[in-house]
């Protein structure tokens, strides 16, 4: 079981309604939607490094991040992360549980320190019956989420460098022309535990790429200065491996 929060007290997290209007499942809500919300809503503080939830518990809530940032992770018996998503303010998570009755499918932990707010699965259901707003956004966030864990799927069966190129293409964004810039540069830990790997490889995978022009360390930041050519190097450790 996840360790219990501090509960904080609604006027730290206030104004409550303005941060609820920036979750992503409530954002189509109006002023007085949001307003019904209140009373459903507790606001919890996690501590960076604290546990929100845990794979198989049976806790049913839907989590609301209101500041801070967390990650949705797994770990395994052997003790190493893979890591699915982080989430800033104005994500929201939990929704599976609550919906299916099933347990926890993911670990949760509060990167930073983090305000969150809570509702109970019962709630949420009442939610998505009288909001259609609210059920169609979650909607297209679960297909969002199985389109997403679909793609993780087809990179973990490609090799660890083209994993560690595909997740570097995500990280700098939507794909556009000239060069992109990740900031604040991603710890090789973090981006190991994203595409199932270790440190080590990230390291040695990040030292060839910049060897050969295609990124470069700057000030805080990851510059890829090629995205075609990042994709090229993919592509070929494939073919070699094919």
């Amino acid at each position: 079981m996840s360790p219990a929060p501090t509960v904080t007290r609604l006027a730290e997290a206030a104004p409550l309604a303005e941060r609820l209007a920036r979750i992503d499942l409530l954002a189509g809500l109006d002023q007085r939607g949001l307003a019904a919300l209140l009373p459903s809503v507790r606001v919890r503080h996690f501590d960076a490094g604290q546990a929100i939830v845990g794979r198989l518990d049976p806790g049913r809530e839907v989590y609301f991040v209101l500041s801070g940032k967390v990650r949705v992770t797994m770990f395994a018996e052997s003790g190493r992360e893979v890591a699915f998503r982080d989430l800033l303010a104005g994500s929201s998570f939990g929704e599976i549980a609550a919906i299916d009755g099933e347990p926890r499918s993911a670990d949760v932990v509060a990167l930073e320190d983090s305000l969150v707010g809570t509702m109970s699965a019962a709630d949420f259901w009442a939610l998505l019956r009288r909001e259609p707003a609210v059920t169609e956004a979650t909607l297209k966030k679960l297909a969002r989420l199985v389109r997403a864990l679909s793609q993780r799927v087809y990179e973990f069966a490609s090799p660890v460098p083209a994993r560690i190129c595909a997740e570097l293409l995500r990280l700098a964004g939507p794909e556009g022309k000239g060069p992109a810039r990740i900031a604040p540069p991603p710890k090789h830990a973090d981006v190991a535990a994203k595409v199932s790997t270790h440190r080590e490889a990230v390291s040695r995978v990040m030292s060839e790429l910049a060897r050969r022009g295609v990124l470069a360390k700057g000030r805080g930041e990851i510059l890829i200065k090629d995205r075609a050519a990042l994709e090229r190097y993919a592509q070929g450790v494939e073919r070699l491996l094919d």
